[in-house]
């Protein structure tokens, strides 16, 4: 019988795909976006539980499974991580920030309910950061007293062949056994052990070349972002390869950099930068095709990256089907954890099953 697993917060699946992929059978899935539900169900197979984990108890979700606490072998949980990023914090309301913060808790009452045999938790480096440390520590203490032992440490995608620097938080906990986290398989210097960091390059650069507002009839999601004519000609004038509006003449800048280097604050310095071909990307984020939210224009050609483009940097292969608005993709590709570093994670959780 394969390991089962359950996948809260679990989005478009890619996380599911990658426990999928190395044996695993989905037993449940929940999420609060129905939208994303749906793409779910029509990649994975298996219709999600659609609602807030807040208001779906453990005792729901084994009974949709027809399984009993403890029979669950993998509990994944990635909950929306805004609240607890150094990242456009200013953006959510403190009462939101909270309630997102919450969502950790709930996590930790959900293990609870369904007690499974091993733990996977995924978030950003934030939660081990300042004040947000308590909210770890409260998780921790929780798992402690359900009997989990525990190891956690940020990892970096690129250390596991993801064509992208992405550093997160990774929790595993495992009943009355000791777990260890994944060792890398690949890095930035040549080391005899490991293989070399995957590049912007090995991702993206089969794809044809578009200009602004140009689509692939061939691929759906390969579309251009058709920039305004005044976005187009700062793009134009950023270096190739790996250039930055700080290589521009002041007179270049926006308004709202330039406000940002009068206050000595130098933020925004990645903001209408290009990717580098022989590099791994910077992190894929929610809004990775706009070129006002980071280093996110394409190393040589005059535009931001596509979404294919970002898909293929989240290592989301092209047969993964992500319908709906351009918006709600951004978004779905921003926040789901690397395919391939799901996978590098299943095959641990595997370990102590």
């Amino acid at each position: 019988m394969k390991p089962r697993f359950v996948d809260l917060f679990c989005g478009v699946g890619i996380g599911s795909l990658g426990f999928a992929r190395m044996g695993f059978e989905v037993a449940a899935a929940v999420d609060n976006d129905s939208q994303a539900c749906k793409v779910y169900e029509d990649n994975i197979g298996l219709a999600p539980i659609i609602g807030d984990i807040r208001e779906i108890t453990g005792k729901e979700i084994l009974r949709k499974t027809s399984l009993r606490r403890g029979e669950i072998d993998v509990c994944v949980g990635c909950p929306p991580c805004q609240a607890f990023s150094t990242l456009r914090r200013t953006s959510l309301q403190e009462g939101e920030r909270d309630r997102r913060k919450s969502l950790l808790r709930v996590f930790g009452h959900r293990v609870e309910e369904l007690l499974p045999k091993v733990v996977l938790l995924e978030n950003v480096r934030g939660l081990t950061i300042g004040t947000n440390r308590r909210f770890l520590t409260e998780f921790t203490s929780h798992l402690r007293s359900l009997g989990y032992l525990y190891d956690f440490g940020i990892l970096n995608a690129a250390d596991f062949g993801v064509p992208q620097i992405r550093k997160r938080l990774i929790l595993l906990g495992v009943r009355r056994t000791q777990p260890s986290l994944p060792q890398p398989t690949h890095s930035i210097s040549k080391e005899p052990d490991k293989l070399p960091w995957r590049t912007v390059r090995d991702a993206i650069t089969d794809l044809p070349s578009l200009k602004s507002g140009q689509k692939d009839a061939e691929n759906p999601l390969h579309e251009a972002p058709d920039h305004l004519d005044s976005t187009l000609r700062l793009i134009c004038k950023v270096p190739r390869n790996g250039g930055g509006r700080r290589n521009l003449p002041t007179r270049l800048w926006l308004p709202c950099h330039k406000k940002l280097e009068e206050k000595e604050q130098g933020g925004a310095v990645s903001t209408y930068g290009r990717m580098r071909w022989d590099a791994p990307s910077p992190t894929i984020t929610t809004r990775c095709h706009t070129p006002s939210c980071g280093r996110f224009i394409h190393p040589t050609q005059n535009r931001a990256i596509t979404l294919r483009e970002a898909a293929r940097l989240q290592t989301i292969p092209d047969s993964y089907r992500l319908v709906g608005h351009k918006g709600a993709i951004g978004r779905w590709i921003g926040n789901a954890m690397p395919l391939v570093l799901a996978e590098t994670l299943a095959k641990q959780c595997a370990l102590y099953l």
